[in-house]
């Protein structure tokens, strides 16, 4: 059974109980200028970012649930029903996994993130709880791997289970990582490195996206398609690095990028 509800509504609720829960700071928001100008003041967006702290790249994915026993992963032995599919966007469609993969593979940290349940009624009981985190599961993009080929992909995976399994010709296993405990025990045990949130470091986190994207561009000349590498480079150079950030994050790695104080 397909969700009932849009990425952009499980999104809005993870990054609100982000925010208010663990008083995390979202980089992927619009700034504006004169939020700037207040800001070299002593009263903008600069001042609300923490001094330190884990800087996460998050892509919200939705959830199938299966149920039923001729489900295909149910019949092949591989699962036991109820469980969930999370598609992974295909590679003849989209560069993004790739991104992330390699954004990962830079040295940033990158989760998929997906909810383990699919109807309205759990997201508003969630949410008005907050517990949407504690009722989601991640996987790292690097545990999932590069695609063997362009076509469909996904993970199956259900609530007890540590291990999913990315679903091409053979099954491959993934770890899962569990929220049931909180955001900041799963980040404890994967050991994410913290940060010092400054000048410095937010220029060369700009850079590093961008030197991805530049990888992408040459993927891309593959399907005929651009991301206009020229115009991504003026817009880091003529913009404060946090607008930089937002726009790469959002625009080309759909993805929130929050930071954890610590």
């Amino acid at each position: 059974m397909k969700p009932d509800f849009s990425e952009f509504s499980y999104g809005y609720a993870v990054t609100e109980e982000l925010a208010s829960s663990l008083k995390a700071r979202l980089l992927g928001s619009p700034i504006f200028p004169s939020l700037y100008e207040e800001g070299k003041k002593g009263g903008g967006y600069d001042v609300k970012l923490p001094t330190s702290g884990m800087a996460l790249f998050l892509q919200f994915k939705l959830s199938d649930y299966l149920e039923r026993a001729n489900a295909k992963e149910h019949r092949d032995g591989v699962m036991s029903v109820p469980y969930y599919r999370m598609h992974i966007r295909p590679t003849k469609h989209s560069d993004q996994h790739n991104l992330l993969l390699e954004l990962e593979d830079s040295g940033e940290t990158v989760f998929y993130i997906a909810p383990e349940f699919y109807l309205p009624k759990e997201l508003n009981e969630y949410y008005l709880n907050k517990t949407v985190i504690q009722n989601s599961a991640v996987f790292s993009p690097k545990d999932i791997g590069a695609m063997p080929d362009d076509d469909d992909h996904y993970l199956v995976f259900d609530r007890q289970s540590s291990v999913a399994y990315r679903c091409s010709d053979e099954p491959k296993e993934v770890r899962k990582s569990s929220l049931s405990n909180g955001f900041r025990a799963m980040l404890m045990q994967r050991d994410v490195r913290h940060i010092d949130v400054n000048d410095k470091n937010l220029r060369l986190l700009a850079a590093n996206m961008l030197e991805v994207l530049e990888s992408s561009e040459s993927r891309l000349k593959k399907y005929r398609k651009s991301i206009d590498i020229d115009g991504i480079k003026r817009i880091v150079d003529e913009r404060e690095p946090v607008s930089g950030i937002s726009y790469m994050a959002r625009t080309f790695y759909d993805s929130e990028l929050v930071i954890l104080p610590g």
